[in-house]
């Protein structure tokens, strides 16, 4: 009898440490305004043992509209032109912008904005961050704003990569939805301070730029929004290391041990 209970003491206990363990993650900083080398219309960035490539791309492509929020007149999210095409991605000493296709490159329409030029010409701005593998996006920062500063953040969940052309010419932001995108968050009047993502979701593939009501369905507000994306960081997980436990924790067990022993040889 005492051997079993030993043995379901030491086997409880064992267990416990064998649970017992914390996650480890390599971290990396990103800083966009002043490295990176440049590619086809791209960045491409390392910081650690991950590699990150940066593209832009907006919402300009003129065709018939058919179904979505942009293609309802009396919608905020109207846009006459909804369909993704590439932008030219830009760097300043301030971070990335873009400049898509109906832009200039003067304030504020070089940075990633969704300023129109009258109401039903929107064009969205985001980039798109590609990783080696899967990463965890754990905060942004602007290094500069103009007017509104609310933010939009995507991550994909489907399979596979998305390769060079990731969006197809019939393909609007909510379109994305249904397409392998999952909505994040939306991260609102950042200014140029750093904005915490809540952490638990990994991807190769994220989308950020200016606040666009399809993602999420809130009504936001009616404010253009213009910024330039300076710094982001991630985070990749390593795995768990397990707990030893210490000397005085053994000693705990052998003296329930003992005292075990005791009662046996009492009775």
């Amino acid at each position: 009898m005492v051997n079993k209970i030993l043995a379901g003491f030491f086997a409880l206990a064992v267990a416990g440490y064998a649970s017992a363990g914390t996650t480890t993650y390599e971290t990396q900083s990103w800083n966009l305004a002043s490295s990176g080398s440049w590619g086809s219309n791209s960045l491409s960035y390392t910081s650690g043992t991950i590699g990150m490539t940066v593209t832009a791309w907006s919402s300009t492509g003129y065709a018939s509209c058919g179904t979505g929020p942009e293609c309802n007149s009396s919608n905020v999210a109207y846009d006459q032109d909804p369909f993704i095409e590439s932008a030219d991605l830009q760097r300043y000493s301030s971070g990335l912008g873009a400049i898509n296709d109906d832009d200039s490159d003067y304030s504020p329409h070089h940075a990633l904005d969704n300023k129109g030029s009258s109401s039903g010409w929107l064009d969205y701005d985001m980039v798109l961050f590609e990783f080696d593998t899967a990463v965890e996006l754990t905060s942004i920062k602007a290094g500069w704003t103009k007017n509104d500063s609310d933010v939009s953040i995507l991550g994909y969940t489907g399979t596979g990569d998305l390769g060079s052309t990731p969006f197809s010419t019939s393909t609007k932001w909510s379109d994305l939805m249904s397409d392998g995108w999952g909505y994040q968050t939306d991260k609102f009047n950042i200014g140029t301070n750093t904005a915490t993502i809540s952490a638990g979701f990994e991807s190769k593939y994220w989308l950020v730029g200016v606040y666009n009501s399809v993602f999420s369905g809130n009504s936001g507000d009616n404010y253009y929004d213009a910024i330039k994306l300076k710094n982001i960081t991630t985070r990749k997980s390593e795995g768990q290391t397990q707990e030893v436990p210490e000397p005085a924790t053994f000693a705990l067990l052998l003296i329930g041990a003992a005292a075990i022993f005791r009662r046996k040889l009492s009775a």
